[in-house]
């Protein structure tokens, strides 16, 4: 008995120690779902993360000293990991002995845990919680606290990253600051005190220094104001948006209280936006500079209209003349201008104009010799370097062949060399190179197969590069300038024995043909723990579809969703980017069609496969991809049988001007685009179940679109399903965002139906 005793209790102890294993392998479903966060499939060692320090002194490291908790700053060199003080002893006593003096606090060590460096190395600006804002100059030893704004900004702010409106602009001394207040430009000065007004006859319809909705949205502007560089002036638009159309927006839900009596008590507020739709009137753009000292503006002759966009303002760097970019309505011909601060005349440095559309870049870059700049265009149909000088004489093709420049990272001036980033292989893979000023030298410095993302520091003589591949989890190496390895960084490593436990596959990656036939896109399948061939799973398509990246090669351990008892398929469609201008081009003024026939051809591809039902097809998506779905399931009912469209865009007459027309033109230039790019010209179509979801204050993609379509189904006799987010803007996050995430979940299991649904929708809600 007692042997036995002693063989049970072996044997209980045995399955105490191995029962998590078990436990983990049998995950499935929902079970597997729910814990797909902490599975911890992939453990790293190291860290890729540098903060690089500027004029080539390495990188920076900082720890808290364990007797005064007060925050020491080293600079490490990259080659030996040697460290050493970042500022000398005599350094750290001036920014002490300033910010005392300042705030009259008795601090003894560096009051701050983080800074930035501004003008190279020239100083430090830093903040203190509950005390302000700091600027120290190295060479002059001093110290002064920021001014604050004094804004009151009339209205809803038109955009979230509308910086300056919130904080204002700082001269480049840093002793003044402009900010808006309501509708025209204000400064304040630090050493007087004095606040003046710079513009006048700012209103609601016509706002110095304060862009429209639109701008920012589209094209990237997010400020309205710039400070030359001595400081003398400030560069201005001017937004006359009397003409752009009024959508209003209603907000029935208080959520500022925290008593729910009041949260649904709450009277209607609205707002309106000035929102531009294709093929109406935009605001009109001028661009002013203003003498700070005078109070005098003079208006660039940019020739303004509402079918003319004015972006990318830059002073030259010796503050001489003030670039700007003009482009035309249809966004097809793009000019490079400089404008005389004190005349307003203008000149033309260099003009580009395409069939269809140009791509706008940030690849604008003035030398320090003050006579060249670089740029890139993709008038070879790739989008490629260029050095100009400033009469805009093309002075060298930099880079060339059939791959795209995507950015430039480092511009090193000593050396002349270009450093940046490229897509390559048909838009897979992500790569880093470099090549001279004289465009000889071309090196790709990033071999590994993959997508590689890239960090150098500011002297261009190191940079740290993180790279994966379907198949290669990340990792990241040091390198010098020229490529030469370093070291490693940081390592990721795939559990595989926990993966064989789960039954978890890593993600394929498929080639299938285009609508046409003939071009290869690139797509990822997903697939369940322990799926088995013999079986027939519902196929679940994610879905974007409009003129943005596609599938990268780059390392994924799965999808959380497959897990529920679905193959999950990512897929391209011709039209996205990184593949040069002709793939690009191929939606020109046919959204809704091109990339719709591309996602079917697809599916039909993929469903040959034994495994994968064909007959139950889901596709999700939002904004873009909610537009996509719509039209998927429209367009081809017999192909798409479930969808859930989020935010989505239904007739591309009630979008924006700039997005819209730069793909379709204006609905009076192309009527027979829009039309079959409408969802609503589909409506009888629908056979299977198809999910609306909305933010009733999206000011993006208006909650108009939905009533709309949901208008022409109802006209159809079509059923179909519907839900509103109340004061959800295009994201629909928090408790919202939950609610949503379990009706797609819940919509998908009971309608395509994979393998113990029934069980997993007791579990959802």
């Amino acid at each position: 008995m007692k042997r036995i005793f002693i063989l049970l209790l072996t044997v209980s102890l045995l399955v105490l120690v191995i029962a998590p294993d078990i436990s983990q392998a049998q995950l499935r479903g929902k079970e597997l779902y729910d814990s797909w966060n902490s599975l911890n499939l992939t453990t790293t060692e190291g860290s890729s993360r540098v903060t690089w320090l500027p004029e080539g002194m390495g990188y920076l490291e900082s720890e808290a000293d364990p007797e005064t908790g007060v925050r020491v700053f080293y600079k490490v060199d990259p080659i030996d990991q040697s460290r050493s003080p970042l500022f000398d002893k005599e350094t750290e006593e001036s920014i002490v002995s300033e910010y005392n003096r300042l705030t009259g606090k008795s601090e003894s060590g560096l009051p701050f845990t983080s800074f930035r460096y501004f003008n190279g190395a020239n100083g430090i600006r830093f903040s203190v919680r509950d005390t302000g804002e700091f600027v120290y100059w190295f060479k002059e030893k001093q110290m002064i606290k920021l001014l604050e704004p004094r804004s009151e900004v009339a209205g809803w702010i038109p955009h979230s990253g509308s910086r300056q409106l919130r904080t204002g602009s700082h001269s480049p001394d840093f002793k003044k600051i402009a900010y808006v207040k309501a509708y025209d430009i204000y400064v304040l000065d630090s050493e007087t005190g004095r606040e003046e007004r710079l513009t006048t006859g700012g209103t609601e319809g016509i706002m110095n220094g304060r862009t429209d909705w639109v701008y920012p949205e589209e094209l990237g502007q997010r400020d309205a104001f710039w400070w030359s560089p001595d400081g003398m002036m400030i560069a201005y638009l001017q937004f006359d948006q009397r003409a752009e159309y009024k959508y209003p927006i209603l907000h029935e839900i208080n959520l500022e209280t925290r008593s729910e009596a009041e949260h649904y008590r709450f009277e209607s507020q609205l707002e309106i936006e000035s929102y531009p739709k294709a093929g109406e009137p935009n605001a009109t753009v001028k661009l002013f500079v203003a003498d700070v000292a005078s109070k005098k503006s003079v208006e660039v002759e940019t020739n303004s209209s509402p079918d003319i966009y004015i972006t990318k303002i830059e002073w030259l760097n010796d503050g001489s003349e003030l670039t700007f970019q003009r482009l035309n309505r249809f966004q097809n011909r793009l000019e490079l201008r400089a404008a005389d601060p004190k005349t307003g005349r203008v000149r033309t440095i260099l003009m580009e104009e395409e069939e269809c559309f140009i791509k706008l870049h940030s690849n604008f870059r003035q030398l320090s010799d003050g006579k060249h700049f670089t740029w890139s265009s993709e008038r070879t149909s790739w989008n490629h370097l260029y050095m100009y000088d400033l009469q805009g004489n093309l002075v060298k093709q930099l880079t060339d062949g059939e791959w795209e420049v995507s950015g430039i990272s480092c511009i090193d001036e000593e050396n002349k060399y270009i450093y940046f980033s490229t897509s390559m292989k048909d838009g897979l893979e992500s790569h880093f190179c470099r090549v001279k000023f004289d465009g000889t030298g071309f090196e790709q410095l990033t071999t590994a197969e993959g997508s590689h993302s890239v960090s150098i520091d500011p002297a261009g003589k190191y940079y740290t590069d993180s790279y994966s591949s379907i198949t290669t989890p990340s990792m990241a190496n040091l390198h010098e300038s020229n490529g030469k390895l370093i070291r490693n960084m940081s390592k990721t490593t795939l559990d595989t024995e926990k993966m064989k436990e789960l039954g978890l596959e890593l993600p394929e990656l498929v080639i299938f043909k285009a609508a046409d036939g003939e071009t290869d896109l690139h797509a990822i399948l997903y697939k369940p723990a322990q799926y088995d061939i013999n079986k027939k799973y519902p196929l679940l398509v994610t879905v974007y579809g409009g003129p943005s990246g596609g599938v990268r090669n780059s390392f994924s351990t799965g999808n959380r969703l497959a897990q529920l008892g679905y193959m999950v398929l990512k897929q391209d469609n011709r039209g996205t980017t990184n593949r040069g201008k002709k793939y690009l081009t191929e939606t020109y003024l046919k959204f809704g069609q091109v990339e719709i026939d591309d996602q079917a051809a697809g599916v039909k591809q993929i469903t040959q496969r034994p495994y994968i039902d064909g007959s139950r097809v889901g596709i999700y998506g939002g904004s873009y991809g909610g537009y996509s779905t719509c039209m998927a399931l429209l367009r081809y009912p017999d192909v798409f049988h479930v969808g859930v469209a989020r935010s989505s865009v239904t007739d591309w007459r009630s979008y924006d001007t700039i997005y819209t027309e730069r793909y379709m033109r204006t609905p009076q230039a192309n009527p027979d685009g829009y039309e079959k790019g409408s969802a609503m010209t589909y409506a009888d179509n629908l056979k299977g179940k198809l999910l609306m979801v909305h933010g009733l204050i999206d000011n993006n993609v208006h909650i108009g679109n939905t009533i709309h379509l949901a208008d022409a189904l109802q006209r159809a006799g079509k059923e179909f399903d519907l839900m509103i987010y109340p004061e959800n803007r295009h994201g629909i996050g928090g408790y919202h965002g939950t609610h949503l995430n379990n009706l797609q979940m819940s919509y998908f299991l009971k309608h395509l139906k994979p393998e113990g649904w029934e069980e997993t929708l007791k579990t959802i809600w």
